[in-house]
């Protein structure tokens, strides 16, 4: 099927209303440039939400979940079991104008379109009467067992309660692929929680890793009995890296425990 798919992608004209779409999977596509890449070829600006959404929840099967507070925006998610290693999200967002067409996408908090929407600033939505504070979060991954069962993160917010969403901004690590035994770069990124990897959403089932689950624990064995080391520097060591680079957060962490 994933072998399929690409040679349908090559094939197609980037049309949007392209029959392929209707045989869209999540699985077909390894890496976040993969993806950045299909929704530029194949849902260019402009496209419809009803052809956005045949695509990602009809025929890929992620979950629709509108924005609570933000007209027009709304993201679909799909989450794979990468072997009981990590828990990998697809969270395809989407910002559409008053007609329903396509003004901007991002591949987890990634902007797809260079001419797009520009992002928003979490941080304009921001209570006058109230400062915005930093968190060190964690979002549970249990069905990761193996691996990166919890994901952390810094979280920029007015808010302690973590209610008011439109304020929050936040800073993390993740892999670039979605690949038990090759997980690609440790990429830093930060924007809305809600558009990324790190909300707080479910998906309504998590997939299962298509590949051969006993070929990548034996391999993942082999790899730590030869003294690899992790095969991927996971969230918690992209928090570490964040602090450690940031005078600034340090100093607002420190604030914050002191207070």
């Amino acid at each position: 099927m994933r072998d399929r798919f690409r040679s349908s992608l090559q094939e197609s004209a980037g049309s949007p209303t392209s029959g392929q779409l209707d045989h869209f999977r999540f699985e077909a596509l390894v890496s976040l440039e993969e993806m950045g890449k299909f929704i530029q070829m194949e849902l260019p600006l402009g496209t419809d939400r009803d052809t956005m959404r045949r695509t990602f929840v009809d025929a890929g099967r992620a979950t629709l979940k509108i924005h609570p507070t933000q007209e027009g925006v709304e993201k679909y998610i799909y989450d794979i079991n990468l072997c009981e290693y990590y828990i990998w999200r697809w969270n395809i967002s989407a910002d559409y104008d008053v007609t329903g067409r396509l003004l901007q996408a991002y591949v987890n908090a990634f902007p797809v379109f260079p001419a797009g929407k520009p992002p928003r600033d979490p941080r304009k939505g921001s209570s006058p009467d109230r400062s915005a504070a930093i968190f060190e979060v964690h979002r549970p991954r249990p069905e990761a067992r193996k691996g990166e069962s919890s994901l952390a993160f810094l979280m920029l917010t007015s808010d302690p309660s973590f209610k008011t969403i439109d304020d929050q901004l936040f800073y993390g690590g993740s892999p670039t692929r979605a690949d038990p035994l090759n997980l690609g770069t440790l990429t830093i990124a930060e924007g809305e929680p809600w558009r990324s990897i790190f909300d707080s959403d479910d998906a309504a089932f998590i997939a299962r890793y298509p590949g051969d689950w006993t070929a990548v624990d034996r391999e993942i064995e082999r790899r730590t009995k030869n003294g690899d080391g992790p095969q991927f520097a996971g969230s918690s060591s992209a928090l570490q890296m964040l602090i450690a680079g940031n005078p600034a957060l340090q100093h607002a962490l420190n604030n914050r425990d002191n207070s």
